[in-house]
Order: C-alpha cells, then structure tokens, then sequence
C-alpha cells in the first residue's frame, strides 16, 4: 500500500476516533474544537513525511513530498467525510441540526453541503499543511542529509 494512503488513513481514523470522543463527552456542537482537526492533519502529514525523507533509504524529491502530502489529505477527508456522512444518514440524523444551529454554515444545510465543505475545508487545511511543513524537510532534500 502506497505510504500516503496508509497515513492518510491512519489520519482520517484519528479524526474519526477524535469525533466519537467529542460525541461521547457531549462537545460535538462546540465548534472551537475543530481546530484540533488541523493538529491531526499536521501529525498525519509529518509522520508521513518524516518516513519519506529519515533514515538511510531516504527517498523523494521536493515535489513527491508535496504530492505524498496532498494525498494523504484527500485520503483522510474522504475517509472522515465518507464516515460522517454514515454517521448522519444511519446514527444520528439529528447532527444537521446541531450543524444548522452553529451557524457556521447557515440554515436549511443538506447533508451535500456539509459534506463538500468539510471536504473543501480539509483540502485546504491539506494543502497548506503540506506545504508549510515541506519547508522544513526540504533541507533534507537539499543539504543531502537523509535523516528528520
């Protein structure tokens, strides 16, 4: 299996499993929480690049790191999109309406709609994840050093 689908998800798992936890103690309707969502994302995505440019069969170029990057995030927000939309449709259909009510995304919001901006979010968090934290391996890249 391919390194970035691994991670990705092994990611989206970790915002699945974050999600319950928030569920079982009663905040998922605290939407300050979802920027945790954006420290999972940047846990996922180092670890994967970690693994790609660390040890002595280091491999990988600047732009295989930002493509490995950008498919763990389409892996781990369609993972976690796919469940929340099972979530909804087959647990808790009741969740739009604690959608509905926060106001981030206005009323009368269908499952679709949720479900393109959380993949639309996801991507852009990924993206940018992606690219920030290549800054930093680059140098491994660059310098030749094969270890982060």
């Amino acid at each position: 299996m391919n390194k970035s689908i691994k991670y990705g998800l092994l990611t989206g798992a970790a915002l699945i499993v974050y999600f319950l936890l928030m569920k079982l103690a009663g905040l998922e309707g605290n939407f300050a929480l979802r920027f945790v969502n954006f420290f999972i994302l940047i846990s996922g995505c180092y670890l994967l690049l970690r693994s790609i440019y660390s040890g002595k069969n280091a491999d990988g170029s600047y732009f295989s790191g930002l493509v490995a990057g950008v498919v763990l995030s389409v892996t781990a927000v369609i993972t976690f999109t796919a469940f929340m939309a099972l979530y909804v449709l087959a647990i808790d259909p009741e969740f739009m309406k604690i959608l509905e009510n926060s106001q981030i995304w206005g009323n009368h919001l269908e499952l679709e709609q949720a479900a393109f901006a959380i993949i639309i979010e996801g991507m852009a968090s990924g993206v940018v994840i992606t690219y920030s934290l290549m800054q930093y391996f680059k140098r491994f890249i660059n310098d030749g050093v094969k270890r982060a």
